[in-house]
């Protein structure tokens, strides 16, 4: 009894390892088995199972039948087709693909068809809530002549784990319309349109056109966006060098109707989006036509390493442009713009953390964005076209009189060198640590290292600025509580200087342009500070205390310190989060502190758009009163992944998805979870006729020959 035990459980052992060897060939001979069909070249896949592919065959095709879940090794196969896709995955499929020796995909369709019933438009094409993973050590060549490389329609997820990829075609050369993750492996891609892609079309109200990249070495050619996402672009690492057309030299480009951006965040498909572009790490070279890094509502970069040339903007953000975190290492953010129009843009910039080298031949650093005559912000990406359209002075005399757009800089190591205004803010900046050197232009009327048209305050940093113009920013409308010198004296380029606190040199200076004004103070600083040329001393100085003109309300506080009683009354000062996390009578713009949330989570008193903090998410994921826009963060998910009371659009956020995997409420685009694909549903398909269904709480699917195996080897056993 105990031998035929044993060879039950080897026959058992056989049934569930045994792989299919299918043999491609230009003449393969038709037949039907119970797992797979070949007919008119076309292999079928019919039933659950492994499955291995060897061979080369033209004018065929792979076929997985509909709600399967299958294993497919790839062994160096050759296969191309012009009558219809090679490879198709149908709907409510999950396919392991697995890559061995080298293989190569070929789409030749003809364009002209694509209105006919078997046109794919795709080398892979994977349709509605259906999954694709890719791994193994092998290559795959993708090529998708009349359109796309891979494709995965509505609802579809796609997750590249390893292997390398090489894919080359007309439009999107990879695309998922859902879900798209890279874990690892090598992509290689070039396209005449977009190279990696996730933006679900505009009946298409489910997906989330979401890609989220933890690793890999991803390059990518391409005519238009290289990566876009039209919902959510988390990148946690991997290796990127990214090229869309000719580079940062690109000529006859027309950036107001055409976009040829790097990573980038953005629909046209689908109104009043708030989309989110988290970069948590990875190592990137970027020499885009378009804006490098670009993001149609918030933008936060938390670590990583850029190498950046960009014929638009280093890196933009319709609304908050995040940088750094609260008491973070300088060095786990090392960005380099070399070439840029503006270097960093936002309607709100903050920058915590980081190094930063931005060269722009316009404003280095710039807030601003786009307000109707009642100075009330245009909310959402498609309300907000003027303001990608609008550029440097002209947008922000469009907005000069509203005032509402900052600068804060909490820490840092931050140099710049512009064409126009080093920091140019359409409100306040807010200076209150860091390591900061700024020259504006050498010529010009926009030659103001700082310019403002709010007010100016600085406090715990240092400071150093110089430009042609006088940075009247100082002397007017303005609060520094410490120490500074300035002088207007002119200076030639490659002049050598230095600060000197009496006869010490603290600090030497090589004058990288001409300039005529030149500012600093640091939280050292003394009335023994003084500039130095050769044995030549010749310095300005003033305190706060004597500075004449305008101080802002509280000029001895400043944006990131908590009162002790956590609580503000009436008093616009920007960027004190208060430690019981509770902001008192209203909607008060000032009460905006992107670094850290109240403790308790909770928001008083209904929609205050000043209650927008996108560095981190309340402890118990919970939000009071309704639909606040506000309550919007791209860094992290609540714990218990659980949102209240209904769709609110602002309640999206790709850093982290819940743990539990469950959203609440409905009709919220960001609540849908393909990771979990749907199996095993009732279909009429003729396909999956050769299987039996039980429903017990899960669905299993059971050839008829595989319970045959079971009765034998019930009947043995006992």
């Amino acid at each position: 009894m105990k031998s035929m035990k044993m060879i039950a459980l080897f026959l058992l052992l056989i049934i569930h390892i045994k792989t299919i060897d299918i043999t491609l060939t230009s003449m393969m001979t038709d037949i039907t088995t119970d797992n797979y069909k070949i007919s008119n070249n076309i292999v079928s896949i019919k039933a659950n199972g492994d499955y291995k592919f060897t061979g080369s065959c033209s004018e065929c095709q792979i076929s997985v039948g509909k709600g399967l879940t299958v294993d497919i090794t790839l062994s160096s196969i050759t296969i191309d087709n012009s009558n219809t896709g090679p490879f198709v995955i149908k709907k409510e499929s999950i396919v392991n693909l697995i890559l061995e020796g080298e293989s190569s995909i070929t789409d030749n369709e003809a364009e002209e068809n694509e209105e006919l019933d078997d046109f794919e438009g795709a080398g892979i094409k994977f349709k509605n809530s259906s999954s694709l993973t890719i791994k193994g050590t092998g290559k795959l060549n993708v090529v998708g002549n009349p359109k796309n490389g891979i494709k995965g329609a509505a609802l579809t997820s796609l997750t590249i784990n390893g292997g390398t990829l090489n894919i080359s075609a007309s439009k999107n050369a990879l695309a998922c319309d859902d879900l798209l993750t890279i874990n690892d492996g090598t992509i290689i891609v070039t396209s005449k349109s977009d190279g990696i892609k996730s933006e679900p079309d505009s009946d298409d109200n489910d997906s989330r056109g979401t890609i989220i990249i933890n690793g890999g070495t991803i390059t990518v050619n391409s005519d238009s966006d290289a990566i876009q996402a039209g919902y959510k672009l988390l990148i946690n690492g991997g290796n990127f060098n990214i090229k869309t057309l000719s580079g940062a030299s690109t000529t006859n480009f027309d950036k107001d109707n055409d976009s040829a951006k790097g990573l980038k965040c953005s629909t046209n498909e689908h109104e009043n989006v708030e989309n989110e572009l988290v970069i948590n790490g990875g190592n990137f070279v970027m020499n885009t036509a378009d804006d490098s890094i670009h993001s149609d509502y918030n933008l936060t970069i938390t670590g990583g390493t850029f190498d950046i040339k960009s014929g638009d903007d280093g890196v933009h953000a319709d609304q908050y442009l995040i940088l750094g975190k609260q008491n973070s290492d300088n060095s786990l953010i090392n960005l380099k713009v070399q070439q840029s129009l503006e270097g960093l843009e936002g309607a709100y910039v903050y920058i915590y953390s980081g190094t930063y080298n931005i060269i722009s031949s316009d404003d280095g650093i710039n807030s601003a964005g786009d307000t109707d005559e009642n100075c009330q912000q245009q909310q959402g990406p498609n309300n907000n076209r003027s303001f990608r359209n609008l550029r440097g002075r002209q947008l922000q005399m469009a907005n000069s009189k509203c005032s509402t757009f900052h600068i804060y800089i909490y820490g840092g190591d931050i140099y710049v060198n512009a064409g126009a205004d080093g920091l140019d803010a359409n409100g306040n900046v807010v200076i209150t640590g860091g390591n900061i050197e700024i020259w504006g232009a050498k010529t010009g009327s926009d030659g103001d290292p700082i310019d403002r048209d709010g007010t100016l305050s600085i406090s715990g940093a240092t400071v150093l600025a110089g430009g042609n113009q006088q940075m009247s920013s100082v002397h007017q409308s303005s609060t520094i509580n410490q120490y500074y010198i300035y002088t207007s004296q002119s200076f030639s380029a490659n002049k050598q200087i230095s600060i000197k606190n009496g006869e010490t040199v603290v600090r030497s200076i090589t004058i990288p342009k001409n300039v005529a004004y030149i500012f600093y103070t640091s939280k050292d600083a003394n009335s023994n500070y003084k500039f130095s040329e050769g044995t030549t001393s010749n310095s300005d100085s003033n305190t706060n205390s004597q500075n004449p003109g305008q101080t802002q309300n509280n000029p001895g506080q400043f944006p990131g310190q908590n009162p002790n009683n956590g609580t503000f009354s009436n008093g616009p000062n920007p960027g004190q989060d208060p430690n019981n996390g509770t902001f008192q009578n209203g909607p008060n713009p000032s009460q905006n502190n992107p670094g850290q949330f109240p403790n308790n989570g909770t928001f008083q008193n209904g929609p205050n758009p000043s209650q927008n903090n996108p560095g981190q998410f309340p402890s118990n994921g919970t939000f009071q009163n309704g639909p606040n826009p506000s309550q919007n963060n791209p860094g992290q998910f609540p714990n218990n992944g659980t949102f209240q009371n209904g769709p609110n659009p602002s309640q999206n956020n790709p850093g982290q998805f819940p743990s539990n995997g469950t959203f609440q409420n409905g009709p919220n685009p960001s609540q849908n979870n393909p990771v979990q694909n749907p199996n095993g549903n009732s279909s009429s398909d003729d396909d999956n006729n050769n299987f039996v269904r039980f429903n017990f709480g899960i669905n299993l699917e059971i050839n008829h020959l595989y319970i045959l195996y079971l009765i034998f080897i019930i009947l043995i056993w006992f």
